[in-house]
């Protein structure tokens, strides 16, 4: 570990615990490895009460080494899913990002067929406004983008910043990589 603080309650309540229980299995006292690890008693007392105030990482390898112990968290399988989804997420989003520049080349590259992929994606615009399967807000901002002209459309979708993600996942263009 290094000297940052840890500030996550949940993460020093969970090395609260652990050292707790390491503590009483080795059968030593508060006092005796607060001494040890040369830390106030104090502070590992509010660690293993979960009432942590932001911690050194170096008392945690203090206590740690103390103790002739590793740190391992439990693992917690609600919290792999939510990471391995937003992963799975994040390489979605990179895969329609990745799209939308190669068709933006497309439409950059020749205007002749630029305006017939633009007319294509406005047909599917005007058919999510008409079956209304899809936000006002993305349907009003899709329709702005495609009423540019092809160089300039190309332009725009290679750097929408904020509006980037969002209106990558409710594209026009989707029928173009299918």
């Amino acid at each position: 570990m290094d000297s940052a603080c840890y500030n996550i309650p949940m993460l020093a309540a969970d090395f609260g615990t652990l050292i707790r229980k390491e503590r009483l299995d080795k059968g030593w006292t508060q006092a005796g490895l607060a001494r040890a690890a040369k830390v106030s008693r104090t502070v590992l007392s509010r660690l293993e009460q979960s009432k942590p105030q932001p911690v050194q990482t170096d008392v945690l390898d203090r206590l740690f080494a103390a103790l002739g112990a590793t740190p391992r968290l439990p693992a917690d399988s609600a919290m792999e899913a939510r990471r391995i989804a937003r992963l799975e997420h994040r390489g979605r989003l990179e895969l329609q990002r990745n799209r939308h520049l190669r068709l933006a080349l497309r439409l950059a590259g020749d205007r002749r067929s630029g305006r017939r992929l633009i007319a294509r994606a406005r047909s599917v615009v005007k058919l999510w406004r008409r079956e209304r399967t899809c936000s006002p807000l993305y349907i009003k901002r899709w329709s702005a983008l495609l009423a540019m002209a092809p160089g300039k459309l190309a332009g725009s979708m290679a750097s929408l910043g904020a509006w980037e993600d969002a209106l990558f996942q409710n594209t026009p263009w989707s029928w173009a990589w299918t």
